[in-house]
């Protein structure tokens, strides 16, 4: 079984190596080492890279790594070889994040979809619902007397109520008071409904 590759750490021995790569002297290599730090977090920064500090940590680990293994180091300008780590850094986090984009892409468009199907749903459930209490209404008010359908569909002919000289004219049609005359609609309103409630209620239990 093949055992996972333990992640490169820097330690002091080979951040001693690279100081010596930087200069011979001490204090100048320690010089020339926070200006390389400057310079990359400007880099990184510059070219939108938030995580500007981390990806200067780690191209300062790559090129310390690559002194501690002996790698040949084919330019003697440590700011050239500091460079083109960073570069190429830079280009894996614009990989990194266009993969990342078009992750959260997928998932918008998925997340999208699912809602776009949950709102289909509700519209057609709506709809279904509706034409269910249209079919129910239309059963409920078959038995009725007629007089009685005549009235109901006169008396709520607006959507709404009649008004006051309206309904006066419709008692003294039907040789009532106009009180008498909104009881009787009323009650038949409420035994219509509920013959609707009951019929919905029960369209709704057979399509489960």
């Amino acid at each position: 079984m093949a055992t996972e590759k333990k992640q490169w750490v820097l330690t002091g021995e080979a951040f001693e190596g690279l100081l010596k790569f930087l200069d011979s002297d001490p204090n100048r290599a320690a010089g020339e080492y926070e200006q390389i730090r400057q310079r990359l977090m400007k880099l990184f920064r510059w070219r939108g890279c938030l995580s500007f500090e981390e990806y200067t940590d780690m191209t300062v680990d790559r090129v310390a790594r690559r002194i501690a293994e002996g790698a040949e180091i084919r330019t003697a300008n440590p700011h050239a070889l500091f460079y083109g780590v960073a570069m190429n850094l830079l280009r894996e986090h614009w990989r990194k994040s266009e993969r990342e984009v078009r992750a959260l892409d997928q998932l918008r468009r998925s997340y999208e979809a699912e809602k776009n199907a949950e709102e289909l749903f509700a519209r057609r459930e709506e709809e279904s619902y509706r034409e269910t209490r249209i079919e129910c209404l239309r059963q409920c008010l078959l038995p009725l007397p007629s007089e009685s359908l005549i009235l109901i569909k006169k008396y709520y002919s607006e959507g709404d109520v009649l008004d006051k000289n309206q309904r006066k004219q419709m008692a003294d049609a039907l040789k009532i008071s106009v009180n008498a005359l909104r009881v009787r609609a009323f009650r038949i309103r409420v035994e219509v409904e509920k013959c609707v409630l009951n019929c919905v209620t029960r369209e709704g239990a057979a399509m489960k």
